[in-house]
């Protein structure tokens, strides 16, 4: 046998061998060495690969997920907006993925009502929009949320990176002037945070102009969705959107810019189910829970399965590194 690997006088593997001197020896067949030198050997590359594991755990411990604040815009009502946030949330939950979410209409508060205040990977707050410098102190309590202090106990709790803020309608004036404050350049600068704007959108030509308007002050700075709620009809029939020479005008500015625009559809939930859940207030799992009407329990798992197929090609601006379709 003309290959060696560092035996010592008494045949036994170095324990102190090198990479390069293991991967040698596993070259050798196994029955070729002593029954001690079988035993030191494969005990050697089993610290290795403990050793490997423990690393890469603590990779995924360190690892932080990229900051990102999702505004649901609350520029025109009964678009949606409040059910694509809902969709969203309910991803986040069932994919365990921590979230704080924002519930800034004070008159029809539904992430409140649907889903409460706290849960295991989500919290969901109140926001009065209205009240002059809010935003202000939301933004502000972000930044401590993101890098949060040892609590009474000295445990320092775990960094939030995901935020979602859904926008009362009518509120888009107050939040274009908090644009124009350098809102979004705080973000960048500040807080490492990307801003991601989701626009739902009916057939109507008003909706249309929502988005146009958004994009006159929020410009590249932002990346943007564009939903289109089935709802309203069937994808074709969004011509008003699709045939506009200004949003044409807007993707290719921001294509060249190097900043995403994303058309995603969202799907339509029965009528009858989408009352059942508002009458009860039950949450998207809830009503697949329930076993009072098996209709909606299919209707709506069905309905939550298609939500979370469109926003898949979206999931890196979302926050969401993998998304499972399947619905238990």
């Amino acid at each position: 046998m003309t290959q060696t690997i560092n035996n010592n006088q008494n045949g036994n593997i170095n324990s102190k061998a090198d990479i390069s001197a293991i991967e040698a020896a596993e070259e050798i067949k196994l029955n070729d060495l002593a029954p001690e030198q079988q035993l030191e050997l494969e005990k050697l590359k089993l610290d290795l690969d403990m050793a490997s594991d423990a690393d890469k755990e603590a990779d995924e411990v360190t690892k932080t997920p990229p900051r990102r604040l999702v505004i649901v815009d609350g520029g025109k009502g009964g678009v949606g907006k409040s059910m694509w946030t809902r969709g969203f949330l309910q991803t986040c939950i069932d994919e365990k993925r921590r979230i704080v979410a924002v519930d800034a209409d004070n008159s029809n508060p539904d992430l409140l009502r649907y889903y409460g205040e706290n849960g295991e990977h989500c919290q969901i707050q109140q926001l009065n929009i209205f009240k002059d410098g809010s935003i202000d102190r939301f933004f502000d309590q972000i930044k401590r949320m993101m890098e949060p202090e040892p609590d009474t106990y000295n445990q320092l709790p775990p960094p939030e990176s995901l935020f979602l803020l859904e926008l009362p309608p009518q509120s888009r004036q107050i939040f274009k002037r908090f644009i124009e404050q350098e809102f979004l350049e705080t973000a960048a600068n500040d807080y490492d945070i990307r801003v991601t704007m989701v626009v739902v959108i009916s057939r109507v030509s008003d909706s249309v102009k929502q988005l146009i308007d958004l994009y006159s002050f929020c410009g590249n700075k932002v990346d943007y969705i564009v939903v289109r709620n089935l709802f309203y009809g069937e994808e074709s029939e969004f011509s008003r959107y699709s045939n506009s020479s200004i949003v044409q005008e807007i993707k290719q500015e921001l294509l060249k810019a190097g900043i995403p625009l994303f058309d995603i559809t969202m799907p339509n939930l029965l009528e009858y189910a989408y009352d059942y859940l508002d009458e009860k207030s039950l949450s998207f799992s809830e009503g697949i829970k329930q076993k009072e009407l098996p209709g909606v329990k299919m209707r709506v798992k069905s309905w939550l399965k298609n939500f979370k197929q469109q926003i898949c090609p979206v999931k890196h601006l979302l926050g969401l590194e993998s998304i499972n379709v399947e619905i238990f």
